[in-house]
């Protein structure tokens, strides 16, 4: 740069380069020609002299910093980050309106929208973006959760002058394992309209095509990210958000056609993830609130979702509780004869029991015998068996299967001796005559053991061979 500039020439330059350190004091240099005029013909001391000049450096580079640094987002919004640059100044301001503004107004628009903070980057920081980590970079910055990045450009495509848009993104999230991150990351660029180009002709219905489809894809990922960091209720919100808005559009598109057949299995994960969280904490205190909350989410999963293994043991648990539908909850649980699991099987028994069939309860709990059984999957069924004698005293027959359970399985013979005989006690109608023998019969044998007490049994319960393993190695404990 010349030493001899005059001030115009400064100005003009300092307008050029404003987003850059250059600028700023190239703009300090103008404002010190300006104050040297406008204090130059009045007398003031050299100390007021220093004090106006120090005053308007401070000023405009005050100005400078907040006019140039990275807007950030608002607490307790969803910050939206629209990172696109334009490599022909020409439409720069052109794209800007039919494709920025566009975006902005789709993602603001409806109630969802207030939960938004749509955050538009310079074109001076945009210019700097230019992969994947630079775009994670500038959204930690924002402290926003998405943000869609990319350029647009001008190419002769068959003989006609088309915009070019090149876009991706990325999506924050609560810390959760990699493999899950990776597999957001994989979704979202699966489904983003990464490379589209059309005709100038046309642009402005495109545009806007393009935005909406940027729209339903963040949204869609972001409900993702918020499932697996927690968020469920707020995931649920962003699924039907866009559920609502694509379901009856008639269109071939890919990406329309990927989200209408995912999402509604994002929402059953979701009513999934809800009532797995309500039975846990029903199983820590049996408060009834809890169970109606479970059943009400278990009963919005359509029947077509209810495949996977965790499901149908689901649906089956919220079959009992509901209305104590033994045989549709008994139809669920065996759909799941194909898994290696006790837990199916443990589920079985206490349905068998409760229809007064221990013949059948007591072959289940044999088969489980075989199992590694987790010391929690112990605790949650002998739990359940004690709530539903406090909670219906008359199905006694429990205690017959208490009996065995703590024998065969957990391994603890002195409890299972009390519930044979708290069987026994209770058993005055002889409904259960075949089962009345066999408890009669046991507890001569649970005796026996009692008194005998080997130091080393040759036969361990599964519960005793846990405990054991555990001991020696934790890693190997598993269920």
């Amino acid at each position: 740069m010349p030493l001899n500039c005059d001030s115009n020439t400064l100005l003009g330059l300092a307008q050029r380069y404003w987003h850059k350190p250059i600028g700023a004091f190239i703009s300090v240099l103008v404002t010190m020609l300006i104050v040297k005029q406008l204090v130059g013909s009045v007398e003031l001391s050299g100390i007021l002299h220093i004090v106006i000049y120090l005053l308007s450096t401070v000023f405009v580079l005050v100005v400078w910093f907040f006019m140039n640094k990275i807007p950030r987002n608002s607490t307790g919004k969803v910050g939206f980050v629209a990172c696109i640059k334009c490599s022909d100044e020409k439409y720069r301001d052109k794209i800007k309106e039919d494709f920025i503004v566009t975006l902005r107004d789709i993602v603001k628009r409806g109630e969802l929208g207030k939960t938004f903070n749509f955050i538009e980057i310079p074109d001076h920081i945009a210019e700097t973006i230019n992969d994947h980590d630079d775009a994670l970079s500038l959204l930690g910055k924002t402290k926003s959760h998405f943000i869609v990045y990319g350029r647009v450009r001008l190419r002769t495509i068959n003989n006609k002058e088309c915009h070019v848009i090149d876009l991706d993104g990325a999506v924050a999230h609560k810390p959760i394992p990699v493999e899950i991150s990776n597999n957001i990351a994989s979704e979202f660029r699966e489904l983003l309209p990464r490379h589209i180009h059309f005709s100038t002709e046309n642009d402005m219905m495109s545009f806007c095509f393009t935005s909406d489809l940027t729209e339903y894809v963040a949204k869609y990922i972001m409900g993702v990210a918020s499932a697996c960091s927690g968020d469920l209720d707020y995931a649920e919100l962003l699924f039907r958000d866009v559920y609502e808005k694509i379901k009856n559009i008639r269109s071939s598109f890919p990406i329309i056609s990927k989200l209408n057949e995912r999402i509604p299995v994002r929402i059953s994960s979701l009513y999934e993830s809800k009532a797995i969280t309500f039975i846990t904490l029903w199983e820590k205190g049996h408060d009834q609130r809890f169970i109606d909350n479970f059943i009400i989410n278990i009963n919005k999963i359509p029947e077509k979702f209810i495949t996977s293994y965790q499901m149908l043991l689901l649906r089956s648990i919220g079959s009992f509780f509901s209305d104590r539908n033994i045989e549709r909850a008994v139809f669920y649980i065996k759909k799941c004869k194909k898994y290696n699991d006790p837990v199916w099987r443990f589920n079985l028994a206490f349905l068998m029991a409760y229809k007064g069939d221990l013949q059948k309860s007591i072959q289940c709990y044999r088969i489980c015998e075989k199992y590694q059984v987790a010391a929690e999957t112990i605790s949650q069924v002998e739990g359940f068996i004690v709530w539903i004698l406090e909670e219906e005293p008359e199905k006694y027959q429990y205690y017959f299967c208490l009996g065995f359970f703590n024998w065969k399985i957990k391994g603890d013979l002195q409890q299972s001796l009390n519930d044979f005989e708290k069987f026994l006690s209770i058993n005055h109608n002889n409904n259960f005559e075949k089962e009345e023998l066999l408890a009669t019969k046991w507890c001569a044998e649970i005796k026996k053991s009692l008194i005998i007490q080997p130091s080393e049994p040759s036969e361990l319960t599964s519960f005793q061979r846990f405990v054991r393993v555990a001991k020696t190695s934790p890693d190997a404990a598993v269920a």
